[in-house]
């Protein structure tokens, strides 16, 4: 049978680190707070691009690591799926600019398309990938992610500016003929679009942002205050679906990857399961919040502990919108 599987990832940090004690003084010097935020969300330190840095230097550093680490030859790459809310253009696709920047290597890449499902959008990809593999003769395929957000957040936002931070990371994925069933095995997406009007970027809309009368913040992210004190509940509830659906119980699930957001909202998701801390791990404490990467940076750096044969492993996150997204896998 065919299976489709991650053959490995790879991740790119920017080297401009910010701790709390940095941002705290600077807030705090325009008469606002984000102390108690960072600290319920369980953040520490996060990384910001430099000068010259963007989401295409980044995406092209995530895949040269995910290459390096994985032993992955680019020129079996038929697919590359780039995913982004922060992409650094907006067409020609950030996919076939990456695809271009590779030249020869990635002589063999036919399919190649840009997907911006926010925070949910790697594993998005993901999932997309799998479905068009087991319905084509693609084998190998990349899947890019990049949060590219310092430059677009507004000093003044105490949610994202305080929280948030830039990373890319790259999975490799390839379809292979296999005895028993394995790798990607199901995913469940839920939505609900009455939370639309929340995270908005451009603030103004890309129809103005060329405008000269539009001023320079109402080009940038806008964040209204709204509470995702129902996460827990409703993660919960979309994990027991995806699972039940394939006769299994969160008892056979080995590791559960949550949104790095908020610790204190997959720390209570795990407690409405009944599932014990030592099937979690949380590295939002030292990345910051990095959007749609967040899931593969967890899985990246927890890769030898996860990836053993025979282990399931929950991808469960949010995007702004709202939408929920469950994958189960099994390597």
């Amino acid at each position: 049978m065919k299976n489709v599987i991650m053959k490995g990832t790879g991740v790119y940090i920017p080297k401009h680190k910010v701790y709390n004690e940095e941002l705290d003084e600077h807030i705090e010097s325009m008469g606002l707070s984000a102390h108690n935020l960072m600290e319920h969300l369980g953040r520490r330190k996060r990384y910001f691009i430099s000068e010259g840095e963007n989401a295409i230097t980044m995406s092209e550093n995530a895949i040269n690591n995910c290459v390096k680490k994985n032993h992955i030859n680019l020129e079996d790459i038929e697919m590359l799926v780039f995913c982004s809310d922060t992409p650094e253009y907006a067409s020609p696709s950030n996919a076939l600019k990456l695809t271009g920047l590779y030249g020869e290597q990635m002589k063999n890449v036919h399919v190649a398309f840009d997907l911006n499902s926010n925070c949910t959008g790697m594993i998005q990809g993901m999932d997309i990938v799998h479905k068009y593999m087991m319905n084509s003769n693609i084998k190998n395929a990349l899947v890019i992610g990049c949060f590219c957000i310092s430059p677009i957040t507004l000093w003044s936002d105490t949610v994202v500016y305080a929280n948030f931070a830039d990373a890319a990371a790259c999975v490799a994925i390839s379809a292979e003929e296999e005895e028993e069933k394995r790798g990607f095995i199901d995913t469940e997406v839920y939505i609900d679009a009455s939370y639309h009007q929340y995270v908005t970027y451009p603030k103004c809309g890309m129809s103005k942002v060329p405008l000269k009368s539009v001023q320079p913040n109402e080009k940038r992210l806008e964040w209204s205050p709204f509470s995702l004190d129902f996460v827990p509940e409703y993660w919960a509830k979309q994990i027991k679906l995806v699972l039940s659906r394939n006769s299994l119980n969160v008892d056979d699930v080995d590791y559960y990857i949550f949104s790095q957001l908020s610790d204190d909202y997959n720390m209570n998701t795990l407690k409405i399961l009944g599932v014990g801390e030592e099937k979690y791990h949380f590295v939002g404490k030292e990345y910051g919040y990095t959007g749609n990467t967040c899931p593969v940076m967890c899985l990246n750096r927890m890769w030898d502990t996860y990836a053993v044969r025979g282990n399931r492993i929950i991808f469960c996150t949010i995007g702004a919108g709202y939408a929920i997204i469950v994958q189960l896998y099994e390597f």
